[in-house]
């Protein structure tokens, strides 16, 4: 064949795909084909000398060996009828095999758009004047059995029992016997849009366990630290033979891994080995940090080696860094910034355990720890296009993309300008901006149907209306949020976030340079005249409410709603003991104080040490910041949630005072507000290309700043 073509099996070329997507709720559809599919095939070209590009790409996903060696993995999920391509450079002057292990997994959720009945691989080889070269023999394919297991976490993945004896060792080298096999055959369907993926394939390192242990029936293997990845492992054995694999974030009292994690997904799978030496083959990553290999006491069974292959985006470890361990700060840093890497696939995940899903509101903290930590904006551009693209399900964007589970929460919704601001703070791009401004004005169209005479959004009732997650961290605030309906009225939460979206979207505006409506004044009075509570000198969480909760009032002090004279009740209130919000919630609470210059507080709340703070998850072995501020705060805690990295922009910018702005003649600014008593402070962070270094040697002394080339 010549050029490009999705080719598929013979047995699905028939199908005719469904739309895979459901409404928050609802159950999930019957399959459309069968699930859990996997599938390697095989393709072979004969190059003559030069350089050529291999372009990948599949659906759902693939890994790849170019002539028996590793190659990569892909594509990013993207929504139905689109599909990301990955390039790689192959040398010519010679016969290439392609291995591609297929996969398709048949569940509809946050992960990837599937469940449509779709299993297809593209590929195309291209010289170095883009012309596509003619393949030299079939694509051959086998459906491989070696593969079963249950549904775990929030139906986003098949756990992987796998089996030896049913797995072709070697089907990825060049010289393996594939005449068998069946050929591939063109899709019927041909309504992809491709392009090339937007952001860099993930990296994949090997990763030998930092101790191990026996433990009865086997050992015990240790990670160092919370990872993103898959386990392998060669292991001896007679056919039929069996090994246990659990994999978990922490151990339980009795020092063996918690495999039924609190999290919701319940990490066990078995192994059969073959005859001889086995090796194992996972597919679906999970995140641990820690893993049992149980069956070694089985006469003739023994464990030659094991590792992990982790994988995240890029991330150059020593880009962004901290040192200062006064207040456990340093250590702060390193656990955000460890949940960022775990976090951090082809989107901006809210776990990498039982969701796997990018959800809007997490990624405006995730993606401003992320720019920080690589000094790239890739990632960032594709999440909001992945956003973006899913006005075509709903106007004011879904929570969650490009997964095919319908989730609205309003609260998110009206954060997305902070993500197209975010990119044009640290690159200055007006252009990006402005292909982001249409779907701004979208979301507007929509909560407009909400506003009463005054401004204000009355009986706001587009999806779900957050607040704070879990409900027993929203200090008790008052309006009725039940799901999916709200209570009718005008509460505090959704107005302070739809005045600071229409800030930011004026803020669009004035950049770049089109006309705007202001709207923003008037509401904001509004907002003042309906919830401020003058004897309080705080805002209340209803009109008809006297009760002023942490979440009625971080908002408003986020984007500039506090009345003069509100300051030091609002410190009061973030600092009075018992008062809470949860982690997200807690980065606005934060930001208001350095909005309302309250320095000295921020680093308080950073540093504290009791139980709703960073210090508390490191005093239950945090190696990445958790969902909540502890493990028994929520009934299924995730122990890596990258929406609670938010210390990383807050130390860099409102501490370290490097914040980025592409009116200023450097791109940022520089206005620090270390304490005095802090010494010892040293912060690297990239930037447009240069490293910042932010340097405090002692109590006494100022910080400065110096800059070099990266």
């Amino acid at each position: 064949m010549s050029g490009p073509v999705w080719l598929t099996l013979p047995a699905w070329a028939g199908r005719v795909p469904r739309e895979p997507y459901r409404a928050e709720g609802d159950p999930s559809p019957e399959p459309a084909a069968p699930q859990n599919v996997h599938v390697l095939a095989r393709g072979r070209a004969e190059l003559p000398p030069g350089a050529y590009t291999l372009r990948l790409s599949a659906d759902d996903y693939y890994h790849a060996w170019l002539d028996g060696e590793w190659l990569g993995q892909g594509p990013a999920p993207a929504r139905p009828g689109r599909s990301w391509y990955q390039e790689y450079p192959v040398e010519g002057g010679r016969a290439v095999t392609v291995a591609v292990h297929l996969y398709y997994q048949g569940l509809v959720n946050r992960v990837w758009n599937s469940g449509d009945g779709r299993l297809a691989l593209w590929a195309e080889i291209v010289r170095a004047d883009g012309m596509s070269i003619r393949w030299d023999g079939d694509w051959r394919c086998q459906v491989c059995a070696a593969y079963s297991g249950e549904v775990t976490g929030y139906d986003t993945q098949f756990l992987e029992d796998f089996d030896s004896r049913l797995w072709p060792e070697g089907w990825e080298r060049p010289g393996f016997d594939d005449g068998g096999w069946e050929r591939m055959v063109p899709a019927r369907w041909a309504d992809y849009r491709l392009s090339p993926q937007p952001t860099a394939n993930l990296w994949r390192g090997r990763v030998e366990a930092a101790c191990r242990r026996p433990v009865p029936g086997g050992v015990l293997l240790d990670f160092g630290r919370e990872r993103v990845g898959t386990l392998h492992a060669a292991a001896f054995g007679r056919a039929g033979d069996r090994l246990t694999l659990r994999f978990g974030e922490e151990l339980d009292a009795a020092g063996r891994v918690r495999f039924e994690m609190r999290c919701s997904c319940r990490y066990e799978e078995t192994w059969t080995l073959g005859p001889g030496e086995s090796v194992l083959h996972p597919f679906d990553y999970k995140a641990f940090r820690y893993v049992e290999v149980l069956g070694l006491d089985r006469p003739g069974v023994e464990l030659a080696e094991c590792w992990v292959w982790e994988r995240h985006y890029p991330m150059d470890e020593g880009l962004c860094t901290l040192a200062c361990p006064q207040d456990g700060l340093e250590d702060i840093f390193t656990i955000c910034k460890n949940a960022v890497r775990c976090g951090c696939q082809e989107g901006y995940l809210d776990c990498p355990s039982r969701e796997k899903g990018q959800y809007l509101g997490d990624a405006v903290v995730t993606a401003r720890s992320q720019v920080w930590l690589t000094g790239k904006t890739d990632l960032l551009r594709k999440c909001v296009g992945d956003f973006m693209a899913s006005a075509e399900a709903a106007p004011a964007l879904l929570a969650v993309a490009p997964g095919a589970l319908r989730q609205e929460i309003a609260d998110f919704s009206l954060l997305f300008p902070a993500l197209p601001l975010t990119d044009y703070q640290f690159t200055g791009d007006r252009d990006f901006l402005r292909a982001c401004y249409p779907a701004v004005c979208g979301i507007a169209e929509v909560f407009a149907q909400y506003r009463r005479p005054d401004g204000l959004l009355e009986n706001a009732a587009h999806g779900w209306n957050l607040v704070d997650w879990p409900e027993n961290l929203r200090d008790g605030y008052d309006f009725p949020l039940t799901r999916p309906v709200v209570g009718e009225g005008c509460h505090n939460v959704i107005n302070a976030l739809w005045y600071g979206f229409l800030r930011m979207k004026e803020r669009m505006e004035r950049i770049l340079s089109l006309p705007g409506t202001g709207a923003s004044r008037r509401v904001g009075e509004a907002f003042v005249r309906a919830f401020w509570r003058r004897e309080q000198g705080l805002f209340a969480d209803s009109e008809q409410s006297a009760h002023c909760s942490l979440h009625a009032n971080l908002y408003p002090a986020c984007f500039g709603l506090t009345p003069p004279g509100g300051a030091d009740a609002y410190e009061r209130l973030l600092l009075t003991p018992g008062r809470v919000c949860g982690v997200l919630p807690m980065y606005f609470a934060l930001r208001g104080l350095g909005r309302l210059g309250k320095y000295d507080a921020l680093y308080r709340l950073i540093t504290r040490e009791d139980q709703y703070g960073w210090r508390n998850m490191l005093a239950e072995d945090a190696t990445a910041c958790f969902e909540v501020w502890g493990k028994d705060q929520k009934w299924n805690t995730s122990l890596c949630h990258p929406w609670a990295s938010g210390a990383i922009p807050l130390v860099i910018e409102e501490l370290a005072g490097l914040r980025p702005d592409p009116e200023a003649a450097e791109g940022f600014r520089f206005a620090p507000h270390l304490p005095e008593k802090l010494g010892g402070f040293i912060l690297r962070a990239p930037f447009r290309g240069r490293l910042l270094r932010v340097e405090k040697a002692g109590s006494a002394g100022a910080p400065r700043l110096s800059l070099c080339d990266l």
